[in-house]
């Protein structure tokens, strides 16, 4: 081979090494823009991952956000739920006292009413009255009405020496009460009536004098 060819040959080797370097470099560049080189897809994959992180934290972040917003939310709900029951119980509770304190009022009052009646029919015995309800002035019941205004008379609550009045007094309208209670000839609005009578005086019998309202005792001493 002639010195001439030696060198075309080599020249031509050398013009296609520099071609596929050429090529190779292109296609590097090319790869790089496309990101698909080890380099280009080590910094595109940490630039997503960054990218995903920070789309998870925002998504955490707002999650949050709204768990928070919801919590206060039952919590505001709760403590509205708890004041209502608290408002309720309060409520029930002034109710029942105020309907315990009438029911106390009203059977004050009218134990009064009946203590006062009591010491009137007792004051028209003492007179020699003695306004009895119509059934108790019925024939059926003379002697133990005759009893009871005997009784009635020598009896004074504010003398504790007449206790033995006192007992007998109550024990004798005990027995008329019950008698005239399950008397089924009388017609009701009577026996309701005269049943009423001896139930104040039994309970005007069985009064300490110091219970006595203090008109009454003011009245009786007047009267001594």
């Amino acid at each position: 081979m002639s010195r001439f060819t030696s060198l075309s040959v080599a020249a031509a080797t050398l013009a296609l090494a520099a071609v596929t370097l050429q090529q190779q470099a292109s296609a590097q560049v090319i790869a790089y823009d496309h990101r698909s080189t080890v380099l280009g897809d080590q910094l595109a994959g940490a630039s997503e991952l960054v990218r995903a992180q920070g789309s998870f934290l925002k998504d955490e972040a707002t999650a949050a956000e709204t768990w928070t917003r919801v919590t206060a939310a039952q919590d505001q709900i709760q403590y509205q739920r708890s004041a209502y029951r608290h408002d309720v119980k309060r409520m029930e509770t002034e109710l029942r006292d105020r309907k315990a304190q009438t029911n106390r009022e009203r059977q004050q009052a009218e134990a009064s009413a009946d203590t006062a009646e009591a010491l009137r029919l007792y004051q028209s015995v003492q007179r020699g009255a003695g306004l009895w309800p119509v059934a108790l002035r019925q024939t059926k019941y003379a002697g133990s009405m005759a009893t009871v205004s005997s009784l009635l008379r020598n009896w004074s609550p504010q003398d504790p020496t007449s206790d033995v009045y006192r007992a007998a007094l109550a024990t004798e309208i005990g027995v008329l009460r019950n008698r005239v209670a399950a008397d089924q000839q009388l017609d009701f609005a009577s026996r309701v009536e005269a049943v009423k009578t001896l139930k104040q005086l039994q309970q005007l019998a069985t009064m300490p004098a110091t219970e006595l309202p203090s008109q009454w005792q003011e009245r009786q001493l007047a009267m001594k």
